[in-house]
């Protein structure tokens, strides 16, 4: 810390305003769409690597304030995405005992949703469309969050969350949560069906 220096700090007693800044742009359900992306041209993701424990997965996200994960492989190909919610549900009791694992020795493979299982949209129409456009998207979808593709590069290049949506709003948001197999229905309906 010897190379580091102490920023000069001011009192605040005549400051009174917020300044509008990025973010403040976001009025209404026909705002831009892509307004609300987290852009990973800009900010880098939370990675983590498919057989890490999902307790580092879960510190991870605390420690930098994210409620989802990027899985990737040892090539650093993308292979799902673990959230928050995943984390929370019953999923990962039910994964633990059909594995005969504690919860404790689950890694992020055996809770993640895979890519195969996942939906993503261009980030052309993303362009085009509106928050209102994308939240009727992600209640069609069932799902809390959607990846943003590049399909002329392939590359994934963004996520659209739904509790950031609900927080840059300031309304809540309810997505109600599709089940893909008869283990997703029960989580739908005893652990993953929270209204954000």
């Amino acid at each position: 810390m010897q190379r580091f220096h102490e920023l000069k700090t001011t009192g605040l007693e005549d400051y009174r305003r917020l300044t509008a800044g990025k973010g403040r742009d976001v009025t209404g359900l026909d705002s831009p769409a892509e307004s609300v992306m987290t852009d990973f041209r800009q900010v880098q993701p939370l990675t983590m690597r498919l057989t890490e424990s999902i307790n580092d997965a879960n510190q991870a996200m605390r420690k930098v304030h994210v409620r989802s994960v990027i899985v990737t492989d040892s090539n650093d190909d993308f292979r799902g995405i673990l959230t928050v919610m995943d984390l929370e549900s019953r999923k990962v009791l039910s994964q633990a005992t059909s594995l005969g694992l504690k919860r404790d020795d689950l890694s992020i493979k055996d809770v993640m949703v895979s890519r195969e299982q996942l939906r993503g949209v261009p980030l052309s129409a993303l362009q085009q469309g509106s928050i209102g456009d994308l939240l009727k998207t992600l209640r069609n979808e069932g799902s809390m969050h959607m990846l943003v593709v590049d399909p002329d590069a392939q590359e994934i290049c963004g996520i659209i969350s739904a509790s950031e949506i609900a927080r840059r709003l300031q309304v809540p948001v309810e997505i109600n949560l599709q089940a893909t197999s008869f283990r997703g229905l029960v989580d739908a309906l005893f652990g993953r069906g929270e209204a954000v």
